[in-house]
């Protein structure tokens, strides 16, 4: 994953020869069910590489782009589940959680380079992908009730809500705002 990582980001830099980088946005995520007990040494590493690792990796060779071009903003997928616990999530919750604190840091690194970092935190969204793999678990109905029942606005989230949050983030409209995690989920965290 490393090395395929640095030859993105050499691409990157022939691109950025030519053009300006205004942004980056992460969303990189594999799940995990289990409680700690359940959770192997390896299943760890292997989630936080992906889930914490990659984001990470991603920041340190596009950090030096946007230093120099001094501007760009970082956006980073987390999670509610970053936020509250649910049974069964240990591994995703954690790496999720972290993510948010990652956010937090390379805003205060980066601050000072014009860099804004920011991360937003779905709850529920209704998504291809989402649908399919709760399908696979035999958990769609139980989770879009859930978060029916469990939001403020009684409905499952839209793809497009996340998309707009983003463009948001990534606008001339928040300039002042960085290190700040964007929660979108109906409400369902203050309940």
């Amino acid at each position: 994953m490393f090395c395929s990582i640095r030859k993105f980001f050499f691409s990157i830099q022939m691109f950025h020869r030519y053009f300006l980088l205004n942004y980056v946005y992460l969303s990189a995520a594999t799940i995990s069910f289990g409680n700690v007990e359940q959770v192997s040494a390896g299943d760890w590493s292997h989630f936080y590489s992906i889930n914490v690792r990659g984001y990470a990796l991603t920041a340190k060779y596009i950090a030096p782009i946007l230093k120099k071009q001094k501007s760009g903003s970082i956006i980073n997928v987390s999670s509610t589940l970053g936020l509250v616990a649910i049974p069964n999530t240990v591994v995703y919750s954690s790496c999720k959680g972290a993510i948010i604190q990652l956010t937090r840091n390379l805003a205060h690194d980066l601050g000072p380079f014009n860099i804004r970092v920011n991360s937003v935190s779905p709850g529920r969204i209704e998504s291809p992908v989402g649908d399919e793999q709760a399908k696979m678990l035999g958990l769609a109905e139980i989770l879009n009730n859930f978060s029916k029942e469990a939001s403020c606005l009684k409905r499952v989230g839209q793809a497009k809500e996340i998309a707009n949050t983003i463009v948001f983030l990534i606008s001339d409209l928040c300039p002042f705002m960085t290190g700040a995690n964007l929660i979108i989920d109906g409400g369902m965290t203050i309940i």
